[in-house]
């Protein structure tokens, strides 16, 4: 009897991960972050069948630099293509990467970054063409280029940009309008 090498479930396994094929295109070797300061981190991908949200943590091999991985954003959702991070006091080193997991279960990975340095606080930005090619590739929004702060938490943080604070500001505009008996405009 001859017995085939996959089964129908492994196979539908297998074509469920390459629907959620994800790519991090910032930060890269050539984008790199500073510490303690706002930077970007953009994906895009996701095939036909993308997740929905998903969690976003900051990893490093070496656990001299970090004893484990550290979660920027628990849920978040695919849409935004882009998000702004402060990983807070973190170690300035290279080997860092961020990956891209299911929200209930970090060890599955959708996406790993290229492996790239957090330099320290008050380092210069990278150049921003690279920034340009991340955000023309398909993330909405912009990003600020200029450092947060010189704080110690060492709590990440992140901030919304993009179209969906432009929708819920034109819907809390609208209702505002709406209370008051005025029409909005848009």
């Amino acid at each position: 009897m001859v017995r085939p090498l996959y089964t129908v479930g492994s196979l539908l396994g297998a074509v469920a991960v390459l629907a959620q094929q994800l790519t991090i295109t910032q930060p890269t070797t050539d984008h790199w972050w500073i510490a303690q300061s706002d930077n970007t981190v953009a994906w895009t991908g996701g095939g036909s069948n993308p997740p929905t949200s998903f969690s976003v943590f900051l990893y490093n091999p070496n656990p001299q630099i970090l004893t484990s991985k550290l979660a920027l954003i628990s849920i978040e959702p695919y849409y935004d293509m882009s998000q702004t991070v402060n990983p807070g006091n973190i170690t300035p080193a290279t080997g860092y990467t961020i990956q891209l997991t299911d929200t209930l279960n970090s060890t599955n990975v959708y996406a790993e970054s290229q492996s790239f340095e957090i330099k320290p606080i008050g380092s210069d930005y990278p150049p921003q063409v690279a920034a340009a090619a991340a955000t023309s590739a398909g993330a909405s929004g912009s990003s600020s280029a200029s450092p947060s702060g010189s704080g110690t938490s060492s709590a990440a943080s992140t901030s919304h940009t993009g179209a969906a604070s432009h929708v819920t500001w034109f819907s809390s505009f609208g209702l505002l309008c709406a209370g008051l008996g005025l029409a909005a405009v848009a």
